[in-house]
C-alpha cells in the first residue's frame, strides 16, 4: 500500500441537537473528524433546517445556522493544541448543543472524506456541497501538503507580527522559513471571503520589509471568476502589494520549491 494510501488512525465526534434536556432524543446535526497524524481537524454541520424545524419547531435556526463558522473559528483559534480543544469543548457548548463520545474510524484522507463521515454519522447527504474556500479549510490542505511532503517540522509557525510592527499585534504569518537570509511567508486566505485579510497582509509585509528582506506567497482557494468582484479586488490587493499568489491545486509545485530551497 502506497504512503498516500495508508489508512490513518481517527477519531470522530457527533454534535446532537437535543433542546430537550430531561429528554435524551435529539438530532445529529453534524460531525468533528480528528486525525492526530496530519494535525487535522475539521468539521462539517447540517444545511437541512426542515428535519431541525420537525424536531422543535422553535429552534433557534440562527444560532444552528453559524456553527459550521463558529466551529472553525474556535479550530483555527486552537490549532496548537487540538487535543485540548477537544478535552473541553463539550464544557463550552449550550445545552442544546452536545457532543457525543469519540469513535474511532480509519481515514485515507480525512479533510477529502469528511463528508462521507457525515453522511454515516448524522444519516443524509449535505443538500449543497460544503464550501471548500474558507480559510481554514485551504489552511488545512496546505498543511496536509507540507506534511507530505516532509517538510512541515522545518517551517516556523504562527509567527507574530509584532516582531516587526508594534508590541501587542496579535496578527500571526501562518508559515515561514529563512533559505538565505531573507524570511519567506506562507500564508493562506481566501479570495472571496477574506479582503480585510489581504489589506492585513499587505500591510503587515510591508512593515516587515522596512526591517527584513522579505517575500510572502498567499495560498488561495483558485482565480476568482470574472464576476466575484469582491474576490478580483483581493487578487488585486494582493498583486499591488507585491503578494505571489498559488492556487491549492499547485500546493505540490510549492511544497517541491520549498523543499528545494530548504536544501542543505
Amino acid at each position: 500500500m502506497a504512503v498516500a494510501d495508508r489508512l490513518k488512525p481517527c477519531s470522530y465526534y457527533v454534535v446532537r441537537y437535543a433542546p430537550n434536556v430531561l429528554r435524551s432524543e435529539g438530532l445529529s446535526i453534524g460531525v468533528l473528524v480528528y486525525c492526530p497524524e496530519d494535525t487535522y481537524l475539521g468539521c462539517l454541520f447540517t444545511d437541512d433546517f426542515r428535519r431541525i424545524r420537525r424536531v422543535d419547531p422553535n429552534a433557534d435556526h440562527r444560532l444552528i445556522r453559524e456553527l459550521q463558522h463558529a466551529f472553525e473559528e474556535q479550530i483555527e483559534e486552537h490549532e496548537g493544541d487540538l487535543e485540548g480543544y477537544l478535552r473541553t469543548l463539550s464544557e463550552s457548548l449550550s445545552n442544546a448543543i452536545r457532543l457525543e463520545p469519540p469513535r474511532a474510524c480509519l481515514l485515507g484522507d480525512p479533510q477529502a472524506e469528511i463528508e462521507a463521515v457525515y453522511a454515516r454519522a448524522v444519516g443524509h447527504p449535505l443538500i449543497r456541497p460544503s464550501p471548500q474556500d474558507t480559510r481554514l479549510k485551504i489552511k488545512q490542505r496546505l498543511t496536509a501538503a507540507l506534511m507530505h511532503a516532509g517538510i512541515w517540522e522545518r517551517l516556523e509557525k504562527r509567527i507574530p507580527a509584532a516582531r516587526w510592527t508594534k508590541p501587542g499585534d496579535p496578527f500571526t504569518f501562518d508559515y515561514g522559513y529563512r533559505p538565505n537570509g531573507a524570511i519567506h511567508f506562507v500564508h493562506a486566505l481566501s479570495l472571496r471571503r477574506d479582503i480585510q485579510l489581504a489589506k492585513t497582509l499587505v500591510y503587515t509585509l510591508n512593515c516587515v520589509r522596512r526591517m527584513d528582506a522579505a517575500t510572502l506567497t498567499a495560498v488561495v482557494e483558485g482565480a476568482p471568476e470574472v464576476d466575484d468582484a469582491s474576490a478580483l479586488a483581493a487578487q488585486s490587493i494582493l498583486e499591488d502589494g507585491g503578494i505571489g499568489m498559488r492556487p491549492v491545486s499547485e500546493l505540490e509545485t510549492l511544497t517541491d520549491s520549498i523543499r528545494r530551497e530548504l536544501r542543505p
